[in-house]
């Protein structure tokens, strides 16, 4: 498999690499940008929520959940 990695370095850790094939069609290159945004943006909720206190979580899956079925 002809495969592409991107490395993408990230201060204080090791860096994140991403594999991608050789070749890729602009549709599937626009779902992926859409995922990475969505996964990099739950991982960004993940972390800032367990800094939280219960009620600040608690609002904060309101305003996920609210975000989701306005898609």
């Amino acid at each position: 498999m002809n495969a592409r990695q991107m490395t993408f370095p990230l201060p204080g850790n090791g860096p994140a690499v991403l594999t991608l094939p050789q070749t890729l069609a602009p549709e599937a290159l626009l779902e992926l940008e859409h995922s990475l945004t969505t996964a990099l943006r739950n991982l960004q909720r993940e972390t800032h929520a367990e800094a939280l206190e219960p009620g600040h979580i608690e609002y904060a899956s309101w305003l996920q959940r609210l975000a989701a079925m306005a898609h």
